[in-house]
C-alpha cells in the first residue's frame, strides 16, 4: 500500500510538472505575439523622381558593380512581407543606379509595369559562374561590361504565347537594346569573350540562339538551333 501511494504522488508530481510547462509555454507564446512585430521595410513615395506610392515597392540594398563608381539597388514587390524572418522581396521591377562620383542616381526602365524574370551581368574577362550573376567581380581584375535582362511586361497575361523579351544595357544602365522580343523562356547564355555573347532562347516553340555584342547591343545572328 506504501509503494502504491508512493507511485501515485510522483505521478501527481510529474502531471503538475508538465502543467508548469505547458502554461509557461503559453505565456511565452503570449506575449511574443503580443510585442513582437515583423520588420517592415519602409514605405517608399518618391525615389529619384519616380512616385512608388501607388504600387507599394520596396528598395533593396545597393551592391557594387565591378570595375566602375556605380552601385545599383533593386526596386521589388512586396509580395511576401510577413514572414517570420521579418519578409523577403518579391520579383524585381526596375533597378536603380547610383554614381558614387557625381552622386546622382536613375532607373534603368522609364516605368515600372513589368517584371524582370531574370538578369546577369556580364564581365570581362567572363564569369566563371553564368547565372545569377550580381555584379560583384569573381576574379581579380574583373570589370562588368552588360546587363542582360529578361523582362514580361504586367499585360502579358493577355498574350497568347511569347510575352517575355531579352534586352541588353551598358553596366551604367543608361541605354536599353533589344535582343528578342516575342520570347518564350531564357535557356541560358554562354561568353565567348568580351565581344560576343550566345543567348539560348525559345520562341514559338522553337529553341534559338543569338549572338550580340554585349557593348553595342548589336545583334549578329538570330537562329534556330539546328544540326
Amino acid at each position: 500500500m506504501d509503494r502504491f501511494f508512493v507511485w501515485i504522488w510522483r505521478l501527481n508530481g510529474l502531471l503538475m510538472l508538465a502543467l508548469v510547462l505547458l502554461v509557461g509555454a503559453a505565456v511565452v507564446t503570449f506575449n511574443s505575439a503580443l510585442f513582437w512585430k515583423p520588420e517592415r521595410p519602409p514605405q517608399l513615395a518618391n525615389v529619384a523622381g519616380a512616385d512608388l506610392g501607388a504600387k507599394n515597392l520596396r528598395l533593396g540594398q545597393f551592391r557594387p558593380i565591378a570595375g566602375t563608381q556605380l552601385l545599383y539597388a533593386a526596386l521589388e514587390t512586396p509580395s511576401k512581407y510577413g514572414s517570420m524572418s521579418g519578409g523577403t522581396a518579391g520579383s524585381p521591377r526596375n533597378f536603380l543606379f547610383f554614381d558614387i562620383g557625381t552622386k546622382k542616381a536613375h532607373w534603368l526602365l522609364p516605368d515600372n509595369n513589368q517584371t524582370i524574370e531574370s538578369f546577369t551581368f556580364l564581365m570581362d574577362p567572363p564569369a566563371a559562374r553564368y547565372m545569377y550573376n550580381d555584379g560583384e567581380a569573381q576574379t581579380k581584375n574583373q570589370v562588368a561590361i552588360a546587363i542582360l535582362l529578361e523582362l514580361q511586361r504586367d499585360d502579358a497575361s493577355t498574350a497568347p504565347v511569347g510575352a517575355r523579351r531579352l534586352v541588353i544595357a551598358p553596366p551604367d544602365g543608361r541605354t536599353i537594346a533589344s535582343l528578342a522580343d516575342s520570347t518564350e523562356a531564357l535557356l541560358g547564355f554562354h561568353q565567348p569573350g568580351r565581344n560576343s555573347v550566345l543567348v539560348f532562347y525559345v520562341s514559338a516553340g522553337t529553341a534559338r540562339v543569338l549572338d550580340a555584342d554585349p557593348a553595342t547591343g548589336n545583334v549578329r545572328s538570330n537562329a534556330a538551333l539546328g544540326k
